[in-house]
């Protein structure tokens, strides 16, 4: 799918043949999933080469930056499904020329769809290709900074559940709760990587075009390429902050589980301790040979008596050393 904007601020879909060819007054190419037929189009247009998908997986960065007769490409890892749970980052090329900025993606990502309303009310006409440029920026950057509140919104619900748990009542329901902290940690955790790594590609795409654009970028654009900038990275600063909480929420609830579990061992063992005695008596007599007193009339009731003696005199010993 190709999507087109133009200086005016008018979103075109180009497979609407009416549209053909691209129109003169382009300022942004969005190539969503391109075809080959759609990719020459592009190029014939543009009269420059795009990358291709194999290209925008490279992992070097000569390769995911670099300058062709006066084109700047630009390869970023950007986050996406942020929204769903398997959240995850994608690689998006940025062809950026004084005229046209072009796009090549492969998948969605929710600033990509509203770029062009936002264009419509935040940006002067006529659109420029660096104007465009720093408004993506600023929604994807927007998005970053929406995702992390909501991982702090939910470290702090798990904060208060873990700290108000009882790790002495240590039954099913508990062993379950805190379980699924477990695995939403671990899920943020992914999140959080994932959004650092898209912090960092972005940060080095924007200071190359920093660096290599400043011949022909609008003068009154510069401060806020910078203030975008500046916004990665106190994210990025953010973004460990939430690491090391997160490692200190499945620490402490990792803790709790192992305090769960010697409890329960705990019983087992004292249990252990208090039927020793009465089961030792109780095989004494109950074995198939002669013994004192064995043929008196009171000798059952004094065994009973000596076997409940041997299991409350352990349990008021545990009872004082509070064990129980």
């Amino acid at each position: 799918m190709v999507r087109l904007l133009t200086q005016q601020g008018q979103l075109i879909d180009w497979n609407d043949e009416k549209t053909h060819p691209f129109p003169d007054n382009l300022v942004y190419l969005d190539l969503l999933n391109p075809g080959r037929a759609e990719e020459l189009e592009a190029e014939k247009w543009l009269e420059y080469q795009l990358p291709t998908r194999e290209e925008m997986q490279e992992i070097e960065e000569s390769s995911r930056l670099y300058t062709e007769k006066g084109t700047l490409y630009m390869t970023a890892w950007l986050p996406v499904g942020l929204d769903t749970p398997d959240p995850d980052n994608t690689s998006i090329s940025f062809v950026i020329a004084p005229d046209c900025l072009t796009t090549v993606r492969y998948a969605d990502p929710m600033s990509f769809r509203i770029l062009a309303d936002q264009a419509r009310r935040q940006c002067t006409t006529p659109l420029t290709s660096d104007a465009v440029f720093l408004l993506l920026l600023e929604l994807i950057v927007a998005r970053i900074a929406d995702a992390l509140q909501g991982v702090e919104g939910d470290m702090k619900k798990i904060s208060r559940d873990i700290f108000s748990l009882d790790p002495h009542k240590a039954h099913a329901a508990v062993e379950k709760d805190l379980s699924d902290v477990v695995k939403l940690l671990g899920r943020r955790s992914a999140l959080v990587a994932n959004v650092r790594e898209s912090l960092l590609s972005i940060s080095r795409m924007l200071q190359y075009f920093l660096n290599n654009a400043a011949t022909w970028m609008r003068g009154d654009l510069a401060a806020q390429f910078r203030s975008v900038m500046r916004d990665i990275k106190s994210l990025d600063d953010y973004t460990n902050q939430q690491t090391q909480e997160m490692t200190f929420l499945l620490e402490s609830t990792l803790g709790l589980i192992n305090i769960q579990q010697n409890q329960i061992i705990k019983i087992f063992t004292v249990a252990s301790v208090l039927f020793m005695p009465p089961t030792l008596i109780a095989s004494i007599y109950g074995m198939n040979v002669g013994l004192p007193a064995a043929s008196n009339g009171w000798a059952f009731l004094f065994v009973m008596l000596v076997i409940v003696l041997s299991a409350l005199v352990p349990i008021w010993f545990f009872k004082r050393k509070r064990l129980l």
